[in-house]
């Protein structure tokens, strides 16, 4: 049984929604697949592209990411509303979104959320010379909505909370975790402390007034990687594709991010297909 991974997948683009029909439609039966989530905002999109995929594989592990929630084509009470919409859909279609064992490796896919500067001291922010300090470009801003009712402290708070709820098993012996969102700073650069060249990011950065550590992740998912002894994290959300060990943990992005990053040269690996991990 062999444990693949991949994230990000967009299927709003033509090109990405051709790329999930290359898929094996036996190649895969006795094997997993981690899917570390933004796979559409229409929910009937995403419903549909998690049946494909879950019809390819011995098992489908799912975490919705930010794109997933947001509020767009669809009415609902707010973005919470429609995470709790996609929980119910993958519980009644065996797409697995709480933690499983199989053989002796348990599989652990962790709910979440970013830390804005000013939310908390796990934001994995990092200033930015010319920032926007209002992030206008980022669209959660339009298209995400929280119920203030149920978030005193911060969203990423409240899945951290909600994670602890469900994380009531014994989980032992070897452990695999997932996200979406980042979980260290040390994966937003090539090298950390980044050495940040102004004549390159003038030259490469084509939004130089965006800072995405802003609304890239937060440590609360660290915290609770290592909690439950995880040796393999797996996530998304920067479109950036990444395999580094840190501290005993092996941290793993596989995106397949948007067309125009593939041709651009901004994502690579994804042309392999799936990045597999290991053999359970």
């Amino acid at each position: 049984m062999r444990l693949f991974t991949v994230s990000d997948l967009h299927v709003d683009f033509k090109e990405n929604r051709e790329w999930i029909e290359t898929l094996s439609e036996s190649e895969y039966k006795n094997d997993i697949l981690l899917l570390g989530g933004d796979v559409c905002h229409n929910l009937e999109r995403l419903q549909k592209t998690l049946l494909q995929i879950r019809s390819k594989f011995f098992k489908l592990f799912f975490v919705p990411g930010n794109h997933d929630l947001w509020l767009r084509d669809e009415t609902y009470k707010d973005s919470l509303d429609k995470f709790e919409t996609i929980r119910h859909f993958c519980r009644e279609n065996d797409i697995s979104i709480r933690p499983e064992r199989i053989s002796n490796t348990w599989i652990v896919p962790i709910f979440s959320w970013y830390t804005q500067p000013g939310e908390g001291k796990d934001t994995l922010y990092w200033p930015k010379k010319g920032e926007d300090n209002n992030n206008r470009l980022w669209s959660d801003n339009f298209y995400i909505k929280w119920p203030n009712s149920k978030f005193p402290d911060s969203a990423s708070r409240y899945f951290f909370d909600l994670n602890t709820t469900m994380l009531t098993e014994k989980i032992n012996g070897s452990v695999i975790s997932l996200s979406h969102f980042i979980p260290r700073k040390e994966m937003m650069f090539s090298q950390y402390p980044p050495n940040i060249d102004p004549e390159l990011i003038k030259k490469y950065d084509r939004h130089p007034e965006f800072n995405f550590s802003r609304v890239a992740g937060s440590s609360l998912i660290d915290q609770q990687i290592r909690q439950i002894g995880s040796r393999l994290h797996v996530y998304g959300h920067q479109h950036i594709n990444r395999d580094r060990e840190i501290e005993g943990v092996r941290y793993v992005a596989h995106c397949l991010g948007y067309p125009n990053e593939r041709k651009r040269g901004v994502i690579k690996g994804i042309e392999q297909g799936l990045k597999e991990l290991i053999i359970i």
